[in-house]
């Protein structure tokens, strides 16, 4: 094991039993287990960048990871959100082409690397897996479909609640005082990017939200009051 790497037993995780690794047996568990690298990232480190190889795969034990894209201009979004028990990079692996985007750590992270060979010898002895890889990349395609219906059909602001309780869902707690808390990774820009919208209809959508009491934001601190008890009614509609 190298200075800064981890171990992480396959079988003990958490998160395993809902992703294809659920496939894999005893002892393809335990060669995972040997073979894998697990590394602690901070916020603002990259998994992979956008062109580089698709040398293998990751899988994400702990923490927020933003896939970013940049475009010839050199204009870059974050298109999606990935947590803990979320398998990226296996479109370029199945693809055998470079990544298409970049994996950008949002929070403190734990991941797990598997090279790219021994996902390669797994997916000819388990044929299982490939089935649950495939399964992966249809809920993938699902999820940007639904994504891309949401833009059309719901307004900027019903987006825009929508994400923070995604967001909730995956960093939120409860203060001192009970109150529903969530501290956003990204900047508002990126929130905009999330949800479609122009960064100024953030800043005036934060201003009439926290008019409203739905929300109060200090900074990237987000408090959610009572917007857990309107989630659903006409103030979340279009």
């Amino acid at each position: 094991m190298n200075r800064g790497e981890l171990f992480h037993n396959c079988a003990d995780c958490p998160s395993r039993r809902t992703t294809e690794w659920r496939a894999l047996n005893a002892d393809e568990l335990a060669l995972v287990s040997q073979a894998k690298r697990t590394r602690a990232h901070e916020p603002g480190e990259a998994l992979y960048h956008q062109g580089d190889p698709g040398v293998g795969i990751y899988c994400i034990q702990s923490g927020l990871v933003g896939l970013r894209r940049t475009d010839e201009n050199g204009n870059s979004s974050l298109l999606r959100l990935c947590a803990a028990g979320t398998t990226i990079g296996y479109q370029s692996y199945l693809s055998k082409e470079p990544h298409k985007n970049t994996a950008e750590v949002l929070t403190p992270t734990t991941a797990c690397f598997i090279e790219r060979s021994l996902v390669s010898n797994l997916l000819s002895t388990n044929p299982r897996l490939g089935e649950r890889f495939l399964q992966h990349l249809l809920d993938d395609m699902s999820a940007i479909e639904d994504d891309y219906a949401r833009s059309l059909t719901l307004s900027v602001k019903s987006r825009f609640l929508h994400t923070l309780m995604v967001f909730y869902e995956k960093l939120g707690y409860r203060d001192e005082n009970g109150q529903p808390i969530v501290e956003l990774p990204i900047k508002r820009m990126e929130l905009a990017d999330l949800i479609g919208a122009q960064p100024a209809s953030i800043s005036r959508l934060i201003r009439k939200v926290q008019a409203e009491g739905m929300l109060k934001f200090n900074d990237r601190r987000v408090s959610l009051r009572d917007l857990l008890n309107r989630v659903g009614s006409s103030m979340v509609a279009r």
